[in-house]
């Protein structure tokens, strides 16, 4: 029996940080990920990447929203 980690201490050879995933996709979406990042080591990297891509669009999304508000002087448009 695999001996459990003590809290705090990294699976061995994964960086500090780093959290396993298990995820389903579908099958095209997984076929766009081969081609996006063909080697298997390169799926969280990528994935990642695409994560933290997203949440600062939307950031910007909610910036440039909420500028647009005080210029138009609190007439909000529903997307």
């Amino acid at each position: 029996m695999p001996k459990a980690l003590e809290p705090g201490h990294p699976y061995a050879g994964r960086a500090p940080g780093v959290v396993p995933v298990n995820l389903t996709l579908d099958k095209d979406a997984y076929e766009l990920l081969q081609q996006q990042a063909p080697a298997k080591k390169a799926y969280g990297r990528f994935l990642s990447r695409l994560i933290y891509e997203h949440q600062a669009r939307q950031e910007e999304r909610r910036r440039v929203r909420e500028q647009m508000v005080a210029v138009l002087g609190g007439e909000e448009e529903t997307s």
